[in-house]
């Protein structure tokens, strides 16, 4: 681990007075961490700019340290959702950034500057879209009331110069690479080691009115929030050992339950339909954690023969296509496709089956058609990417990457696959930009570095790339500069 990614972490957990709990799921070459939700943190030392600023280090920092989530359909609904509750919110700053974290628990929380962390392991605990909604719009409202900012502003001002103290240590690991800057973060860990971790349970429940108040203007069940509480709560009692990650910092209560329960009634009663892509997202999310796919696909097949629908039918379409089973995934979704052929999960898989199947060209024309009704859509555009890929046309899917890149800048999964492409494709000098935005975006700043600096000497006769290399190599500087600021 880098000096610079190990003191950001280390003294972010220290800044914090509320951590929020985001494991990796354990696959090998990846241990679990335990890294902090850094609060809202938009006192008198921090304007929001600088909070948008330090949400994006840490969000490097923290992408460095766990396994994240690259599913392009999960990360399109979820955006979609958060983005939707964010619309009827109270967030000021609505520039938002999402992560999905590949963890089996039951989690999710909200760092100043607008990202947004959820686990894969909540949309299997979730039996509704409400519930899921719910946890989101929660976090959300601890950024719309600055609660971090509040526990602040209790605090006395010895605990605002261990702060200073932690960030100048944050300075000197980042920019000397020396043990100086851990040892000026040392000693200030103890005394926040002391600060309380949790949320308080005037913040807590603050936070479930006005979530609830964003689930009904967004036309969602606020009783999403209380229901979801008795499903941790179950969670608690059946497993009193290790309670739901969430509750770490979200402490749930007996009255604060009764207290959203009661509240949830105050609003006027509606008919809610359930989300069809959420249960879609939810078998996915399933299926991305299963152990063994093959055990899946029994108990899937089964629960489908016992509750036709149509999400269960499409668990085991996907179940099939991971165990390689193109045909019989191809019958099965027939009738789905058919019943709704413009839904893009069934269309993703069914060029996904054609791929499998190996007629290349029919997948890419399916997606094409389908981008040319939905353009810029990411599931489709990383599927048509892939497919070209896995077709020996690199350079077409290097040309489809190139211009999405400009659309999602901030995404380290579309980076990994187009330096990937350029690498095919013979574009060496794209295969180190594209290993330098993504190294960049996962915190790895001195990997990022080297990438640019053997991009240079090929820039030699291309004045728009070594321009471009120029300027990165520029904002890597003022990366280190905005650490120096804080």
């Amino acid at each position: 681990m880098s000096h610079v990614v190990k003191a950001l972490l280390i003294a972010l957990f220290a800044l914090s007075s509320l951590a929020a709990s985001a494991q990796s799921s354990g696959t090998a070459g990846n241990e679990g961490y335990n890294l902090p939700e850094l609060g809202d943190a938009s006192s008198s030392q921090f304007s929001l700019e600088q909070e948008h600023q330090l949400g994006r280090v840490w969000l490097k920092a923290f992408r460095s340290q766990v396994t994240t989530v690259s599913d392009p359909l999960m990360q399109d609904y979820i955006e979609n959702l958060t983005y939707q509750l964010a619309r009827h919110s109270q967030l000021s700053d609505k520039r938002l950034e999402l992560v999905i974290v590949d963890s089996p628990e039951l989690n999710a929380f909200a760092v100043p500057g607008g990202v947004v962390g959820v686990n894969n392991g909540l949309l299997t605990y979730a039996e509704n879209e409400a519930q899921l909604a719910g946890v989101l719009s929660h976090e959300l409202a601890h950024l719309s009331q600055r609660h971090f900012a509040r526990s602040l502003d209790k605090q006395k001002a010895g605990n605002l110069s261990m702060m200073a103290g932690l960030l100048a240590g944050i300075v000197l690991a980042a920019t000397t690479g020396s043990d100086a800057g851990m040892a000026a973060i040392a000693t200030g860990q103890a005394a926040a080691m002391q600060s309380q971790l949790r949320f308080s349970r005037e913040h807590e429940q603050e936070a479930d009115r006005i979530g609830m108040q964003t689930l009904a203007k967004a036309g969602m069940d606020p009783g999403g929030i209380p229901s979801m509480f008795e499903i941790m709560n179950r969670r608690l009692r059946f497993n009193s050992n290790k309670p739901p990650e969430f509750l770490l910092t979200h402490p749930l209560t007996d009255s604060r339950i009764s207290d959203s329960e009661n509240r949830a009634r105050q609003f006027p009663r509606g008919v809610y339909t359930d989300s069809l892509n959420f249960q879609l997202m939810k078998k996915r999310a399933e299926l991305s954690l299963a152990s063994n796919k093959r055990d899946l696909l029994n108990q899937w097949q089964h629960a489908l023969e016992k509750a036709p629908s149509d999400a269960n039918t499409y668990g085991v379409v996907i179940a099939l296509m991971a165990n390689d089973k193109w045909e019989e995934a191809d019958r099965k979704l027939a009738p789905l496709l058919a019943d709704d052929p413009s839904r893009i999960a069934y269309v993703v898989a069914k060029a996904n089956i054609l791929a499998g199947q190996k007629t290349y060209d029919e997948s890419a024309e399916l997606l094409r058609k389908h981008l040319n009704l939905n353009p810029g859509n990411n599931p489709l555009t990383m599927t048509l990417a892939d497919v070209l890929q896995r077709a020996g046309r690199p350079h077409e899917a290097e040309e489809l990457l190139i211009d999405h890149s400009k659309r999602r800048p901030e995404d380290p999964a579309l980076w990994y696959q187009l330096a990937e492409l350029h690498g095919l494709s013979g574009n060496i000098l794209g295969v180190h930009m594209a290993r330098a935005e993504y190294f960049m975006l996962r915190g790895y700043l001195d990997s990022a570095e080297k990438q640019l600096h053997y991009a240079w000497p090929l820039t030699e006769t291309n004045n728009v790339a070594r321009h471009r290399v120029r300027q990165r190599l520029k904002d890597l500087q003022e990366l280190r500069e905005t650490l120096k600021k804080f």
